[in-house]
Parts: structure tokens; C-alpha cells; sequence
């Protein structure tokens, strides 16, 4: 069962993550709904596929293996249970007091580790821990501070952040020229990150081999991180009402006018 978890935006500028295919990152986001309150999972690939990626046709087992060789995650066996530890999980994550104890085996382990009265051994909220209950803080990712903190990042250390995440990489002295207009900030960047992950896997964006993605000097210079995206054909609208027009109807078509004012059949 899926569970609710928070993302800060500094996660779409880890350096490393960057590395790994846009699909692999948003499998990383999506596997933290997925793990229970210790961070571990089952590695079942096709499950996961199904719950993450169900109208996608692509490999999440070599997914899996690319994060894990980045140090994301760690893919172990034990007691007959093929299993995923998300790496540093119970340091930076405060699950749900009432969230369900873990039933899946720490790696080394013969069964599930049980505290008193069977309670799981992760963190409640608040208790031995200096991370606010409400937020996934993944400083051991390495990732770079949220906005409201001061950043010590130049213009063009941000920009090589950049080119790392836009999937086309073309024309780059021109994208250099239009960042240089820009005067990109900690905070402007963050914005462009996240839009860049919405649209990475966008229908418009992938399609075709990606052939339709601008180029980088085009979408800063339009400041395309602002547009919206668009709706996916695959989203079905409700049907339009036939309750409707109300006030466009002729009511006296066919009727025979009345000297008084009133009409006749």
C-alpha cells in the first residue's frame, strides 16, 4: 500500500541522481511511497512497474541496479525474501507514529525487528531525532539546500547543474549566453528544476525519441518554466451535459401568439 511521503526540491539537483536516466529518478521518488516505515520494500520489479510506471514500457530492474550502484538503495536477500533498503532511511525519515511496523526482514536478518509490543524500531515523531516530522531530508544524498537557504553557488555552477538535468543538450554556448541574461538564483533554479522534471516525462517530451524537446537557449529564453503542461490524451474529461443552453432555447417555437400576451397550441 502506498504511503505518503514529502520531496524537497533539492532533490531534483542532486548531482548524482542527474546521472541516472529521468525515469530512474522519478522511480526513486515513487519507491519511497512504496517502502514501509524502515525504508524497505520488496524487489519485486514487475509489482513495481505496475504501481509506478503501469502504461510505460521500461526496464526497472536496470533502474534498480543504476541506483543502486549510485548508493541510493541496497538490493539484498534474506531468509528467502528479495528485498530494497532505501540508504539512510530511519536517519532522515519520521513515518507516521501509527504507520504499520515493518514486515519485511532487515538485510542480515532472520525476521522483521519488533520493539515492544511489536511496535517497529523506527523513529516516532519527535523522538531522538533533529528532522522535523513532516519533511524526507535527504542531506545524505548530497543534495543542495532548499530555498530558504543562502546558497553559495555561482551562476555558472548552477548552469552545469542545469545542462546535467535538460534531456537535449544542444547549442550549449547559446544556452550559456541566455543563463548569463537571466541572473539565475538559488530559487529561480529550484522552480526550473522542478519543471524540468514535470516535463521530462511529458507525452510532448518523450515522444518520438524526444525530437519535439526545445532547445536548452529556446526554453530559457522563453521562460519556459513557467508554461503549463499539457493535459494527457490518455485523461478522460467528463462527458459534456445535456442539461444545458437553457437560456439560448426559443420556448415559443410553434406556439400561436395570444393578444393578451399568452400562447396557444
Amino acid at each position: 500500500m502506498a504511503r505518503s511521503r514529502n520531496i524537497k526540491p533539492g532533490f531534483f539537483s542532486n548531482e548524482d541522481l542527474a546521472d541516472l536516466d529521468f525515469a530512474a529518478r522519478l522511480l526513486f521518488i515513487g519507491m519511497w511511497t512504496e517502502a514501509d516505515r524502515e525504508g524497505r520494500l520488496e524487489d519485486r520489479p514487475k509489482r513495481l512497474k505496475m504501481a509506478l510506471f503501469p502504461a510505460d514500457n521500461i526496464d526497472i530492474d536496470g533502474m534498480l541496479d543504476a541506483l543502486e550502484l549510485k548508493g541510493f538503495i541496497r538490493r539484498y536477500e534474506t531468509s528467502g525474501v528479495k528485498a530494497i533498503q532505501v540508504v539512510n532511511w530511519s536517519k532522515h525519515q519520521n513515518p507516521h507514529v501509527k504507520e504499520a511496523a515493518s514486515t519485511i526482514p532487515a538485510e542480515g536478518q532472520h525476521q522483521p525487528v519488533q520493539g515492544e509490543h511489536g511496535e517497529s524500531t523506527g523513529q516516532a515523531p519527535g523522538e531522538n531525532s533533529s528532522f522535523p516530522a513532516d519533511s524526507l531530508s535527504l542531506d545524505s544524498l548530497n543534495l543542495i539546500p532548499d530555498s530558504l537557504t543562502p546558497s553559495s553557488e555561482s551562476p555558472e555552477d548552477l548552469f552545469d547543474r542545469f545542462w546535467k538535468l535538460y534531456p537535449r543538450k544542444v547549442g550549449k554556448a547559446n544556452a550559456q549566453k541566455a543563463w548569463a541574461k537571466l541572473k539565475v538564483h538559488s530559487a529561480l533554479f529550484d522552480r526550473m528544476a522542478a519543471a524540468l522534471a514535470a516535463w521530462s516525462v511529458s507525452a510532448d517530451w518523450t515522444k518520438d525519441g524526444g525530437q519535439f524537446i526545445p532547445h536548452p537557449a529556446t526554453w530559457l529564453n522563453g521562460k519556459r518554466w513557467e508554461d503549463e503542461l499539457p493535459v494527457p490524451a490518455n485523461v478522460h474529461h467528463l462527458p459534456t451535459s445535456r442539461h444545458h443552453g437553457f437560456a439560448e432555447r426559443d420556448y415559443t417555437a410553434g406556439l400561436i401568439p395570444r393578444e393578451d400576451g399568452t400562447y396557444a397550441f
